[in-house]
Parts: C-alpha cells; structure tokens; sequence
C-alpha cells in the first residue's frame, strides 16, 4: 500500500533515504523558517528512492516561490500546487511525463499562470483567480478533461479555438452569462455545475452534444435553445419556470432530463417539437399524467422519480 511522505522544507537534511512504501511526497514548512531552494533541491536530487515518487504536493505553506523543484522528481504523474508564495510556474516544463495538476493557491491570487502550457497533461483542476488564468489554458493543444472551479468571469472561446478538449466543467463559478462555445470547435461535452449567479447563455452552442446543468437557480432556461446541436440534456435544481415547448427545435436532441425543476410539460406529441427524441425524465411528473403522455408518444421512454415507461 502506497503512502504519502511529508518533508519539512526547514528540516529537510533530516530526510535520508525515501522508503519504498512512499510513492508521494509533500513539502510544506509549519514553521516559516527561510529555506534555500537550491540547497533543498541538490539534497533530494541525491536522495534514494526519489525516482519513485509519482504525485508530489506543494503545500499551501511551502516557502517556494516556482515549480523549479520539478526537475528532481523525473516520473512524476501527479501535481498539487496550494503554495500560498508561488509567483510563477518556471520549472513545470520538468513535469514531462505529467498526467494530472491541481492548482489552488487560496488567496495567492497573483500567481502567473503564463507559463503552464509549457507541459502537456490530460486532466486539470484550475481554481481560476483572475481572467489571466484563463489566458493561461489557450496554450494548450490537447486537454481531456478540463475542471474550472471559482471563476470570476466566463472564457473567451476564442482564446481557446486552438484546445482541444474533451470534456469541460465550470464548477462554483462567478459568472452571469456563457456562451460562444462554437468557437472552440472541438469541445463537445460541457458541465455547468453550482454556478448560481448564471442567468442566460449566450451566442452559439451548437457544438456541445452533451449538457450536465445544475445549482444555477436564476438561469433562463430558454436560452438552452443556443445549443442547437444537444443531444444529451441534463438538468437539475434550476428553478426558473419554463414550459416544455419553448425548447422547440432542438432537432437533435434525443435525451432530455429535468430534475428538481420547473418545467410544464403538455401532453403533446413530442417528437413533433424534438425529432430525434427517445427519452423524458421529469422528476415531478405524477403516473396518470405520465401515462397520459405515453400514450402520446408510444416510442419516447417516459421516467420521473416514481415511475417508468419504457
């Protein structure tokens, strides 16, 4: 069983040989004591057992103020940046076999990101501060999963035509509208999840395919219709009332869940409105109503909370 080695930055000549139980290692510095990076750095370059480390965590605490540190770890897969003295990210060009970083400095909001797209990974957990670190991510060419958590304003998608990437998730961000999406062509997958203050997409959406909605309680959900081209819609705990109808001509979309929401829906032909659907989930939806409704649509699967008809 793998287990986490945590090094004192002001005690680190302590530290003699890494055991192999210890495939990750954190640095941190409780007591603020001044340390050379270079010195600490040339002490574990020689350190034994160094080349097993695969995830490496830079502690809210640690005295760094970059990434330089990178270039003694050479398998690292994993990367966790809190450090609340990071300036800047010279040195993350060493993360040359790199998978996955999370970046979350806290109130260290003037960390420059300029520098990240100098590795490649697949996956990034991004705690954007300001736009530069949005800025930050067109850099990029290929990105599979991409986590943006707390941003104060939506991307420029235009910033990003160049990203490819596979799936995209704004999380507890501060914006009030998004859109223009199509002008990152290759993005087809998109969740919006805890953003409260959205109140309206924008501009056009036609690429996404797949939507995962949830938590934005002053949304339009009118404005769904900018994603011309869905063919999965999910969305949940969004409160604004909205009738069933008024996302007509979605001509692609064949799954469609409500859940928690207030959406009417009249019993009408469905697919006259949505060609291509096959399902319905309207978590409130009572039996008789629902039944009402399949009989309507014979060939469209029917589901809420409390029943379903294939």
């Amino acid at each position: 069983m793998s287990e986490e080695l945590i090094v004192d930055e002001s005690k680190f000549t302590e530290l003699t040989t890494i055991e192999p139980q210890y495939d990750s290692l954190s640095i941190s510095n409780p007591s603020n004591i001044e340390v050379d990076a270079e010195a600490l750095m040339e002490h574990l370059q020689q350190m034994k057992g160094i080349d097993r480390i695969k995830t490496l965590t830079i502690d809210y605490n640690s005295s760094l103020n970059n990434l330089s540190i990178l270039r003694v770890f050479t398998n690292l897969r994993g990367l966790f940046v809190y450090g609340q003295y990071i300036q800047s990210f010279e040195g993350i060009e060493w993360f040359n076999k790199g998978e996955y970083i999370k970046i979350q400095t806290h109130r260290n909001r003037h960390r420059d990101l300029s520098q990240l797209s100098n590795t490649k990974v697949e996956y990034i957990d991004l705690f954007a501060e300001r736009k530069e670190d949005l800025t930050a991510i067109a850099g990029f060419r290929d990105i599979k999963i991409l986590d943006i958590y707390h941003s104060p304003i939506e991307p420029d998608f235009e910033e990003w035509k160049d990203v490819r990437i596979e799936n995209l998730s704004f999380k507890s961000c501060k914006f009030k509208e998004f859109g223009n999406t199509t002008a990152a062509s290759a993005l087809d997958d998109l969740s919006i999840l805890g953003c409260r203050s959205l109140v309206r997409f924008t501009g056009d959406n036609s690429n996404i395919k797949r939507l995962v909605l949830d938590g934005s309680k002053k949304l339009d959900l009118r404005t769904l219709k900018t994603f011309a081209g869905i063919e999965t819609l999910i969305v949940n705990s969004c409160t604004q009332e909205m009738n069933l109808t008024e996302l007509a001509g979605l001509e692609k979309v064949k799954h469609i869940d409500f859940i928690l929401c207030q959406v009417q829906v009249d019993l009408i032909h469905l697919k006259e409105h949505f060609p291509k659907i096959e399902s319905l989930h309207i978590s409130r939806m009572k039996k008789d109503y629902g039944m009402q409704l399949k009989e309507l649509n014979p060939d469209v699967k029917i589901t809420s909370n409390s029943f379903r008809l294939e």
